[in-house]
């Protein structure tokens, strides 16, 4: 916002005032035709009216010309664009009003001269420095000159424009203020090692690497083996366990008789039972004496064997499992080099597969798999003791140069802390949000959710759906349209999407959507079957199918709105570089493919970027994502802390 035109607003206001007119009033009473909304973004220094508006409504009020006729002239009004551009440019406001009327007559005919004649190199870059020594500002170097301006930059207001954005979009990824950028690239002494921060790498130094085949590859169904303390010390539990397991399985068989049987307990057992089941790692939602605990006797019995003793073959695989994952631990302690940090937390079994095989695709597609990353894959590793794990994750972290996080339906301190320190250190953070796929068709649910509400409308009305209300948010409408997709699908196509997505969408753990006890039943008996867990095949019924649906449904949902708060208000989306003061913002990625291409520009420095401005902030906007990855404020006082506290 320029000065002047600031300054002409608030005069503007007060004569208005003085008049004692409201802004529909003066519109009215102009002698010339204007509306109230030209008034206002005059008023608020946004925009003038045009020459004609402009000279009637200051005649109409009153106002002394000295303070409107610049706004009138064509060299003046060029002479205000500059000063605009030029506040953007160093990153404050900057104005010849201070300055003797000769001096800015002087001023403004030098601003003309830069604007219109056409000069060589030389003669703008000495044309532009005589420029600044008007408004105070530090002449700049050759090199800075060459590299962010050069003479092309003012063969028009609108070129200049072009090379104040393109500057800012460097400034904005090194420093938190334009000001602070403007005095540090304006030294030729630093210009060269801040820009090469961003500049592009050459990514052969990673293809040069050897082949990183020393981690061990642990099975999808050999990886809750890891969710346990040591095979010995499970081996000396199996009293305590098979008292669980006899406990549990009793309780299963009062239940099917009595929804209340667990009333009928001693309040002493069921917390000495409790207590087991917490020791044990157990996964049923709610304590014995909380009144919320209303397991089913199917959930019952699947937990009681979960828990339960173990049998020597069994004691040996988990040991063997073990055994691979502790190896795996030293060679990651031992890398060469770490790339990249995968931040996850892992409660069930589903959790596990699903870690596994989203590092799995990631690091083996082919975006990336030439570059020989080094990454820790925690699904792949194990200690016991829970402080070590603290500090090899802990050192994990620090020397990787990127943090990928795997966004959960629910997500921990622990994973977040994770993020948050990557951000605070300045390294990118790739936030990965599971969508779902439906092979059949090409519905791309990440691209309705970002639709508007009439949009979403617009597309349901032509699908000849009009099962929603008016008042009908975004999250209701997406809804219907995922819903009619699937209902679309034959039995056989519906089972593949459960089986793409049983992991990821923990489908084990939404059981309890399920109301009805039976259908429950057939739900985990169709999960068990479409994983391998059992060979007897389950038959889709219309209920199973309906409560399918619906579960896919509520969890697509889930997830779309997760990753609309990551992109926009949760807490990660922007962290302080503490050494910087850089605002720091994450990466949402929806695919692996994304992922994949995404993690290969961030290696290589070859980021997509534009540069957004509104009232509020200046916005970074990373392009394959639509992910804001840096801000400045516009915020006067927040900009001169930050320009207090980091420079």
């Amino acid at each position: 916002m320029n000065k002047s035109l600031k300054n002409l607003g608030n005069i503007v206001r007060d004569s208005r005032l003085e008049k004692k007119l409201s802004q529909k009033d003066l519109a009215e009473k102009c002698p010339i035709k204007l509306t109230q909304t030209i008034i206002t973004q005059l008023e608020t220094g946004k925009s003038a009216p045009n020459k004609e508006q402009l000279t009637a409504l200051c005649e109409y009020l009153e106002i002394h010309v000295k303070y409107w006729q610049p706004f009138v002239h064509e060299n003046s009004m060029m002479r205000i664009e500059f000063e605009d551009l030029l506040s953007e440019f160093v990153g404050r406001e900057v104005s010849i009003e201070n300055l003797d009327d000769i001096s800015a007559n002087t001023a403004e005919n030098e601003t003309v001269h830069l604007l219109k004649k056409t000069l060589t190199s030389e003669q703008t870059f000495d044309a532009f420095n005589r420029c600044l020594t008007f408004y105070g500002i530090k002449n700049i170097s050759k090199e800075f000159f060459e590299h962010f301006i050069k003479a092309d930059a003012f063969r028009s207001i609108s070129s200049f424009k072009d090379a104040v954005v393109e500057f800012q979009s460097v400034a904005i990824r090194l420093f938190s203020s334009f000001s602070s950028a403007f005095r540090e690239l304006n030294n030729p002494t630093k210009l060269d090692g801040l820009l090469n921060q961003i500049t592009e790498r050459d990514p052969e130094p990673y293809r040069k690497r050897t082949e990183w085949d020393c981690i061990k590859q642990i099975e999808d169904e050999r990886l809750p083996d890891l969710g346990y303390i040591s095979a010995v010390r499970i081996e000396k539990e199996n009293s305590e366990r098979k008292n669980l397991q006899d406990f549990l399985l009793k309780l299963a068989n009062d239940v099917r008789e009595d929804d209340l049987a667990v009333a009928k307990y001693s309040e002493s057992q069921l917390r000495k039972m409790y207590t087991l089941m917490r020791k044990f790692g157990s996964t049923l939602q709610h304590g014995m004496l909380s009144p919320m605990f209303r397991p089913d006797p199917n959930a019952l019995e699947r937990e009681a064997y979960k828990v339960g003793p173990r049998k020597e073959d069994e004691l040996n695989r988990i040991a063997e499992t073990q055994k691979i994952a502790m190896r795996n631990l030293s060679n990651y302690l031992t890398a060469d080099y770490l790339d990249v940090y995968v931040a996850t937390s892992m409660r069930s079994d589903a959790d596990f597969v699903s870690v596994s095989n989203f590092v799995t695709k990631l690091f083996k597609h082919s975006e990336i798999e030439h570059l020989k990353l080094r990454y820790f894959n925690p699904t792949q590793s194990w200690i016991e003791d829970r402080v070590a794990k603290g500090l090899v994750e802990a050192l994990m972290l620090h020397r990787a140069s990127f943090t990928i996080y795997m966004s959960q339906k629910e997500d921990t301190f622990g994973k977040d802390s994770e993020a948050s320190v990557s951000l605070g250190q300045g390294k990118p953070v790739i936030v990965y949000v599971p969508k779902l796929i439906i092979p059949k068709n090409d519905l791309n649910i990440e691209e309705l959710s970002l639709l508007d509400v009439d949009k979403l409308k617009e597309i349901i009305n032509k699908a000849g759906l009009s099962d929603y209300d008016e008042g009908s948010d975004k999250e209701n409408l997406l809804a219907i349209l995922i819903t009619n997709e699937l209902q679309k699908l034959k039995d056989e196509e519906l089972e593949i999407v459960v089986k793409i997505h049983w992991a990821d969408f923990d489908l084990y753990g939404e059981a309890e959507r399920i109301k009805d006890e039976n259908l429950r039943e057939e739900y985990r008996n169709l999960l068990d079957y479409l994983i391998g867990k059992k060979s007897e095949k389950i038959k889709l019924n219309d209920n199973l199918r309906k409560n399918i649906i619906s579960i896919l449904v509520a969890t697509s949902v889930r997830f779309e709105r997760r990753a609309h708060t990551f992109r926009e208000v949760h807490p990660l989306a922007l962290q302080v570089i503490l050494s910087t003061g850089v605002l720091n913002g994450i990466h949402v990625v929806r695919s692996v493919d994304i992922c994949a291409k995404l993690l290969r520009k961030l290696i290589t420095n070859k980021l997509s970027v534009k540069l957004i401005a509104d009232d509020n902030n200046y916005r970074l906007i990373e392009t394959d994502t639509n992910s804001t990855i840096r801000v400045i404020s516009k915020n006067p006082l927040i900009k001169n802390a930050y320009n207090s506290y980091y420079k």
